[in-house]
């Protein structure tokens, strides 16, 4: 009797088994993935204007290289479900409207992006490009590198001797367009060109000087980050 019971259970998982890899199997088989890798630039649109020592200072962020790489699922022919991460730096420039000369002090600054979004193709091309448009949510990390807090903390932030710098963290909107060109059944050129629009980054300077950080950094707004990007993209599974 035990010895049946266990003939059935062994029977019984391998059909399990069996019909679990052919379930499997046929994922596989109709899986669709569009995989692209995208590199270009980055313009980090967030001047702003402060009083500090009763001088006016100014910061601004350098055009810095960005690189993208990311994973599309499509849904039919024109809507897919995007997610994408994409990092490069954009320097913070610091000047002091005051004195003569102007020097500009710079605090090397990375920015990382983590975004999922929806992208939807246009039903038509031209002159084989086919127009898409994006919008999605976002992840922001705006961080200092360790050269950037070791300057702040040794030579000072603004019109004050030492000051704390860290990374801030802001949850925002994406929003693109783009062209992409098929070279091949699979390969298609992408051309990009996206806006990461989050609060202005203050990088844990307090809005008003404090016992702890005498750096004050009071920023308000939104920054508008606009990658320019163009690569490839790849498809993955069933054409």
């Amino acid at each position: 009797m035990m010895k049946r019971k266990a003939q059935g259970m062994v029977a019984l998982a391998a059909l399990l088994f069996s019909a679990g890899t052919a379930r499997a199997q046929d994922l596989i088989k109709n899986l669709q993935l569009d995989v692209f890798a995208l590199a270009g630039g980055s313009t980090m649109v967030d001047a702003q204007y402060w009083l500090s020592a009763d001088n006016l200072f100014h910061s601004r962020f350098e055009v810095g290289p960005k690189y993208t790489l990311g994973v599309a699922v499509p849904y039919g022919k024109l809507l897919s479900i995007e997610t994408a991460f994409s990092a490069g730096p954009n320097d913070m420039v610091v000047l002091n409207t005051d004195v003569n000369p102007r020097v500009n002090v710079i605090y090397p600054v990375r920015f990382y992006n983590g975004s999922v979004g929806g992208v939807v193709h246009a039903p038509f091309s031209r002159f084989h490009f086919r127009p898409y448009g994006e919008l999605g949510i976002e992840f922001d990390r705006y961080s200092p590198t360790d050269a950037a807090v070791a300057k702040a903390r040794n030579q000072g932030f603004a019109a004050v001797a030492t000051a704390i710098m860290t990374h801030n963290d802001k949850f925002g909107l994406s929003v693109g367009a783009g062209l992409d060109r098929k070279l091949t059944k699979r390969v298609t050129f992408r051309i990009d060109l996206r806006d990461h629009i989050a609060g202005s980054p203050a990088f844990g300077l307090p809005f008003f000087e404090t016992k702890d950080n005498l750096g004050s950094y009071p920023v308000t707004g939104r920054v508008n980050n606009l990658e320019y990007t163009a690569g490839i993209v790849y498809h993955v599974g069933k054409l």
